[in-house]
């Protein structure tokens, strides 16, 4: 018992020996993150270039808004008796296949 009491105040000595001036190693690794941190420039940067708002989109913003205008279509044509929803969808298709043909010539890296 004796010997479980030296080895217990052993323990706490070197446990409140050890919470002196010195810096902790955690704050010694977080010093250079935080250095770091502050010589980096802000995450957002106002773009330089605007598009014209009457200017062309771009392919992705084209043929993504034409893809969701077809899904809308589509989901109008779902509530349409049969008969009525295969014209519904052939026309929502077409009007896809059109719009993508004529965005056709902004798509980029056409090698």
């Amino acid at each position: 018992m004796h010997t479980f009491l030296s080895a217990g105040c052993l323990g706490a000595i070197l446990l409140l020996a050890g919470c002196g001036d010195a810096p902790t190693e955690a704050a010694q690794m977080r010093a250079p993150i935080e250095d770091a941190a502050q010589a980096l420039p802000p995450a957002i940067v106002a773009p330089m270039d605007i598009a014209e708002p009457g200017s062309a989109p771009s392919f992705e913003v084209g043929i993504a808004t034409a893809a969701s205008d077809r899904n809308h279509a589509k989901e109008k044509c779902a509530e349409l008796p049969k008969t009525e929803r295969e014209a519904c969808e052939a026309a929502a298709d077409a009007a896809f296949e059109s719009a993508q043909s004529e965005l056709e010539d902004l798509r980029g890296n056409q090698q």
